[in-house]
């Protein structure tokens, strides 16, 4: 009986194991379902494989939000505008007008000061013709667009005085400082969104994708180009100072209108001096050329008197012999 029972207790216990053994077999066979039936793609490393959602994540985060780039790029340059900005960028300017006696040596003195100061000749013309004789005199007209470095563009306009004799000087100022530095932060955050554009072109795989992208590289490269040309112009007036100078050819140098009322007086007496000895000029050059003239007349006139004279007294004799 003891042996039945004995026997009964080791079936059930066999029993039990391998029921046991079932249910694990079966709970590991699922859990290696649910595992291996992951993908490749998602077991893989991130940058293994770049799919078209992938893609679509990385463009809606840093790519093609280009309103969203651009704040933060801008946001970004602040920060480097404010330490930076210590200086205005004006563009300076004059328009200046010089009479001289000495035209050729004027305009040669020009040149060589522009040349020593570091600057250049944008452009010249001279119009007029040379003066032949003191009679025939044709006054030339010089016009030159000088570019000077900054640093010595007030210097030139108080050396113009030396040169010639100076009639107007005007000075101007175009302050870009604003402009400038919109500019250079639009062009910082370009060079941020072209950075990314490139990150993502490398990790496309799509044809699709790639040709947009390719598409707006290129849009935001002409616009870098574009903004890069305006700053190298801006940079150029900025360090580069433009007189624009005008240089006439006169006989005499015109003195400055007196002010007060001794030197008007002073004035008016020189010029009444310089007047009448003008008018004694002009009318020795006057009797000088009419000398010929007056030379023959008087000849013609003695001769007229002479014969006038003899008519005279041949009719007196006549009517002497007539009486008697």
């Amino acid at each position: 009986m003891f042996l039945k029972n004995k026997k009964r207790l080791l079936s059930f216990i066999l029993i039990i194991l391998l029921f046991t053994l079932m249910i694990s077999g079966c709970s590991s066979k699922g859990i290696y379902d649910s595992k291996t039936s992951e993908s490749p793609a998602q077991s893989a490393p991130a940058e293994a494989k770049y799919t078209s959602d992938m893609a679509d994540a990385v463009r809606e985060e840093s790519g093609f939000n280009y309103s969203q780039v651009a704040g933060e790029a801008e946001q970004s340059t602040e920060n480097t505008n404010a330490e930076t900005n210590i200086g205005r960028k004006i563009i300076r300017s004059a328009n200046v007008e010089l009479e001289t006696k000495e035209f050729d040596k004027t305009t040669n003195i020009i040149t060589e000061k522009t040349n020593f100061l570091g600057g250049y000749i944008e452009s010249s013309s001279i119009s007029g013709g040379r003066p032949v004789n003191k009679e025939d005199f044709r006054n030339r007209v010089a016009s030159f667009r000088l570019r000077i470095p900054e640093k010595s563009f007030e210097q030139l306009l108080l050396d113009f005085s030396d040169i010639g004799n100076v009639i107007k000087i005007e000075r101007g100022g175009e302050d870009i400082t604003s402009q400038y530095f919109d500019t250079e932060a639009r062009l910082k955050s370009l060079s941020i969104q072209e950075e990314r554009l490139l990150d993502i072109l490398r990790k496309a795989d799509k044809i699709e994708d790639i040709i947009n992208l390719e598409r707006e590289l290129s849009n935001v490269r002409y616009q870098i180009e574009s903004y890069t040309g305006t700053l190298r112009k801006w940079d150029n007036l900025v360090s580069f100072s433009t007189i624009d100078l005008i240089i006439y050819e006169v006989r005499e140098i015109q003195a400055p209108e007196p002010v007060t009322l001794g030197d008007r007086i002073v004035d008016g007496f020189s010029k009444s001096i310089k007047e009448i000895i003008n008018l004694g000029k002009e009318l020795i050059v006057a009797i000088a050329v009419l000398l010929p003239v007056l030379f023959i007349l008087a000849i013609i006139g003695l001769v007229a008197y002479y014969i006038f004279k003899k008519v005279v007294k041949r009719r007196v004799k006549k009517i002497d012999k007539d009486e008697d």
